[in-house]
């Protein structure tokens, strides 16, 4: 015969009864919080696992309700980190600056204080800027794009709930929220396609690859092996962090594309400067755009919207107290994002109605 299992659900009280602890502490050591020994912890999860109980969803999300409202009231704060650029958010790229905007909304809506500040400060190692942002109530940390090259972050991780908002922090391996590389550059490629482009090139800096974890180059190189009839044109990555004008001279002639996919601010003056009209001679397809330029064709990046979805699942992850490095790293994809057609490609050709 199959074994019937017993229709008497197991409680919480149940749990805390069969190890001699309270209901609270059983509560507790379920949502992982450091007032409970992580002994403690253990014992009650693997007595969870032996009973066989399960939580009610519903007195989960009220009880997720309360904490919100427990936020609301003693103003929690999270951190927004930022490694360049010196104390303030504001002097960073614009990427991390809309970024913060929006977490800051977020945060606001719900009750929270979100507050940037600088974590290469000399004066202040990570552990004492632990200590800082612990003392200033400080519950979560949400850190912005840092340079590739920078070692790893030295805090006190275990008291904080943290997200990433790239991939260039890689220790510790965090939660991640960051903008949809691979499906921009699929974007871009469909208008490039749609206008008649059949040679397209790809021009981007070693650390953009790296801090997109490849998935622009990825995407770029699969889509031509999938399009036949496109020229086999070698991608252009630039070995330095800077701008480099006579490498991109030196592979425009080799390669001869017909249109550029970049996100390189410099190269329409660039292409200008080697005698050649955009779009007539040669098309610019901008992947990333983080300000308004109405002449130029690509994507505008909302990273606003990016912040206000990382603040969302940080404030989540410190209402159900999720704290320290996660077991199991995950990674938020946002398309945000919209097409400007501007007049840096050629325009969408006219569609034909039927002959009468």
């Amino acid at each position: 015969m199959l074994p019937v299992k017993s229709p008497l659900v197991p409680t919480q009280k149940d749990i805390a009864k069969s190890l001699g602890l309270s209901q609270t502490a059983v509560s507790l050591a379920l949502r992982n919080s450091p007032a409970i020994p992580a002994a403690t912890v253990a014992r009650v999860k693997a007595e969870v696992r032996r009973q066989g109980y399960r939580p009610d969803p519903m007195i989960s999300a009220l009880m997720a309700q309360r904490h919100k409202g427990a936020a609301a009231r003693f103003r929690a704060k999270i951190a927004f980190l930022t490694a360049s650029g010196g104390p303030d958010a504001r002097r960073d790229g614009n990427y991390a600056v809309g970024c913060f905007r929006g977490a800051q909304r977020a945060a606001e809506e719900r009750g929270y204080v979100c507050e940037a500040f600088w974590m290469r400060d000399p004066k202040v190692p990570g552990e004492r800027l632990s200590q800082i942002l612990w003392t200033q109530n400080v519950q979560g940390l949400m850190v912005a794009p840092m340079p590739v090259d920078s070692i790893p972050v030295q805090l006190t991780w275990a008291k904080f709930a943290a997200v990433s908002l790239d991939y260039s922090v890689a220790d510790p391996e965090l939660h991640r929220v960051v903008d949809d590389h691979a499906f921009g550059i699929e974007r871009v490629l469909e208008e490039v396609e749609a206008r008649g482009y059949r040679r397209p090139g790809l021009v981007l800096r070693t650390s953009q690859d790296i801090r997109t974890h490849h998935s622009r180059l990825g995407v770029f190189l699969v889509q031509r092996r999938l399009h036949p009839d496109w020229a086999d044109v070698a991608p252009l990555i630039l070995p330095a962090d800077s701008w480099d004008p006579v490498l991109f001279a030196a592979w425009l002639k080799r390669e001869q594309p017909d249109v550029v996919l970049t996100e390189e601010p410099e190269l329409p003056a660039a292409v200008r400067q080697l005698g050649l009209r955009v779009p007539r001679d040669l098309g610019l397809a901008f992947f990333y755009k983080d300000k308004p330029a109405p002449e130029v064709s690509g994507l505008q990046i909302d990273a606003e919207r990016v912040g206000v979805i990382a603040a969302g699942i940080l404030m989540r992850m410190i209402e159900t107290n999720e704290r320290g490095r996660p077991a199991i790293p995950t990674t938020t994809l946002v398309k945000s994002f919209f097409w400007h057609a501007g007049r840096s490609l050629r325009p969408l050709p006219r569609v034909r109605g039927p002959v009468p």
